[in-house]
């Protein structure tokens, strides 16, 4: 676990070589590579096998936002629950489940523009979340931490997230 302590990082700095951290760092990088291609295969395979038409990661995600807790959901809100800031990408995901009939606009401007899910991106989507049910849950339960380790693991990931957004925001503003 990371320590987010000033004590806990006191202590590290002190006491390790910093090219143990750098270590460290590439060999989590490496992981989050592994774990993303593996998820996004993960999810490939799933849908394939409850649907039969082709989802690009982006589109599969979007339609899996879109039916999170069965709200419809405006382009802006979509990007920021999938963390993301290619807009276009997203558009262009919302046309293409649009034209595969998943997903439905709500709203007459572009201003007050909604998507949910149709009918059809129902039926999928709850089939894919059988299956994870089925599959991946059963070996989740099996392999991964306790729900209360899993609740820090997420807690660690977000502090992660803010610590590469912000690695990023120095970057973009030539900090060092």
């Amino acid at each position: 676990m990371v320590d987010t302590s000033k004590r806990g990082a006191a202590n590290r700095s002190e006491s390790q070589d910093p090219m143990d951290h750098e270590a460290k760092l590439s060999e989590f990088e490496y992981a989050i590579w592994h774990l993303g291609a593996a998820f996004a295969r993960w999810r490939r395979d799933c849908l394939g096998s409850v649907a039969d038409v082709p989802l690009s990661n982006t589109e599969a995600s979007v339609l899996h936002v879109i039916h999170m807790n069965g709200t419809p959901k405006g382009v802006m809100e979509i990007a920021r629950l999938l963390h993301r800031d290619d807009l276009a990408n997203i558009q262009y995901g919302l046309k293409k489940l649009g034209q595969l009939g998943l997903i439905e606009k709500r709203g007459n401007s572009r201003k007050n523009m909604t998507y949910a899910v149709s009918e059809d991106g129902d039926r999928i989507v709850n089939a894919y979340l059988e299956q994870r049910r089925a599959i991946l849950l059963r070996l989740f339960e099996r392999a991964a931490p306790s729900p209360d380790d899993l609740t820090d693991m997420i807690l660690q990931m977000h502090v992660m997230i803010g610590l590469y957004d912000q690695a990023g925001g120095m970057i973009m503003n030539r900090q060092p």
